[in-house]
């Protein structure tokens, strides 16, 4: 634990809240700096735009980008050189002679892809496929990410400053927390509580609640996991808020429709989703009609069959323009959505999504803490090296078996730290067992799952 960390822990509460406006404090002076402000004016103006005006903004920005990315990534310089195109006649229309990139692309060769990270934010992500990656992002990408979504939340009534309570994968508490059945932290500065993802169980969910009704947050935000958990069970136990919330803003991921249901029943309340990805996948945001929406000037979307053909249902392979320290150029997501084939009237004149079908959003289920969602689990590969791929199964309560394809970097001291990181999540006695396997099968649909919990509930 770091030194910093344990000062943190032994502080009162008091002062660890005012720890927490700090930290919120330095790190939003640098988002809503510099294009910040650009960007929030240029998403906003741009949802007046006809989808010509639309198309042409996209092509332009996606030609700048991509001549930026021919110039300082020797990774897709190769790629493009090697399809015969000439940079400086490059439009749409030849963006798919370029082989698409693969998370493992990004992976092994990130040296070749961000040949400069002086300067740059680290973006660690877990990766719901198992795998720990590093990408890298300008402070000026990182600004128009946070006016891009920020002017998604405004659409609801949202203004920074806003009361809001955040459900994430945030550690911020310790013993004294726990005995006095107190699972959060506090932003003075930015009306920000953040809420423990850790804690939340049929035990502690009523003093959530409680908490809930005094604090009385205007929105919600985080892991929809955990704020349905909360839901379902005021919703069982005939809990109700003592407040009219406005609105939740789920991240990270996919939100079934059971969640949806119970989210808007508790909270009463509208669910406003937005769908992007650590690595700087373009947005994908919710509108005021209810529509789901590519936000277009945010990079280019393509949909592919299982032939690699374009369709209005496949998979997700994106060029987001916000990128340009890792870029990512046809990049395979993981994800597969369907667009709108309906014509409806909206005043946004951005593509339609039907459905995205993201991840299954699974868990595995502790005695001690409850059920831990993917977000969390995702994340115990962040700051682990050495672990290719790992899968978590659950046959029984009191144990939970975790398969992982390392190399030679996984150690005894990496082994060490994704057991710590692991029982911060689960609890001190559920039984872990490490097993490393040479490979983890796919599942039928192609893709890998991070959870097989197979407890009924």
């Amino acid at each position: 634990m770091l030194i910093k960390e344990k000062i943190y822990l032994f502080l009162p509460h008091f002062f660890q809240n005012c720890l927490v406006t700090i930290y919120d404090f330095l790190a939003y002076r640098k988002r809503h700096s510099g294009v910040y402000n650009y960007y929030k004016r240029y998403y906003n103006q741009s949802e007046s735009l006809s989808r010509k005006e639309l198309e042409k903004e996209q092509e332009r920005r996606f030609e700048t980008f991509m001549k930026q990315t021919y110039s300082t990534s020797q990774f897709y310089k190769n790629k493009i050189d090697s399809a015969g195109i000439n940079i400086n006649n490059f439009d749409l229309t030849s963006l798919n002679k370029i082989s698409i990139t693969t998370k493992e692309d990004l992976r092994t060769n990130i040296n070749q892809i961000c040949s400069d990270k002086k300067s740059k934010i680290v973006s660690h992500t877990g990766g719901t496929t198992g795998k720990s990656l590093t990408v890298y992002f300008s402070h000026q990408n990182a600004q128009e990410r946070f006016a891009c979504l920020d002017n998604f939340k405004n659409r609801f009534g949202w203004h920074f400053g806003s009361k809001t309570a955040w459900f994430s994968g945030k550690a911020l508490l310790n013993r004294r927390d726990l005995k006095s059945n107190r699972y959060w932290k506090t932003d003075f500065l930015y009306n920000i509580r953040y809420y423990s993802t850790f804690h939340i169980n049929e035990q502690t969910i009523q003093y959530y609640i409680q908490n809930l009704n005094l604090y009385q947050p205007l929105f919600f935000s985080g892991f929809p996991s955990s704020i349905s958990e909360i839901a379902r069970y005021g919703i069982k136990h005939n809990l109700r808020l003592n407040y009219q919330p406005i609105a939740i803003f789920p991240t990270a991921e996919s939100i079934t429709e059971v969640d949806k249901i119970s989210m808007e029943l508790f909270y009463n309340c509208q669910v406003c989703d937005q769908y992007a990805s650590s690595e700087g996948a373009p947005f994908i945001t919710q509108c005021k009609n209810g529509h789901m929406h590519l936000e277009p000037l945010s990079g280019i979307f393509e949909v592919l069959d299982d032939m690699g053909v374009p369709s209005e249902s496949g998979e997700l392979i994106v060029t987001p323009f916000a990128t340009e320290a890792t870029p990512l150029v046809r990049y395979k997501i993981g994800d597969s959505i369907e667009l709108e084939t309906e014509k409806l009237n909206c005043y946004l004149n951005y593509p339609i999504v039907k459905k995205i079908n993201g991840r299954i959003n699974d868990f595995i289920y502790s005695n001690e803490t409850g059920k831990i969602n993917l977000g969390n689990i995702s994340n115990i590969v962040k700051y682990v090296k050495g672990v290719n791929r790992f899968q978590i199964i659950q046959n029984e309560e009191s144990k939970i078996i975790v398969l992982i394809v390392c190399d030679h970097f996984f150690n005894n001291k990496n082994e060490k730290k994704l057991i710590k990181e692991l029982r911060a999540r689960v609890g001190d006695v559920i039984e872990i067992q490490i097993c490393k396997v040479p490979e983890i099968k796919q599942e039928k649909s192609g893709k890998y799952r991070i959870v097989k919990n197979n407890l009924k509930f």
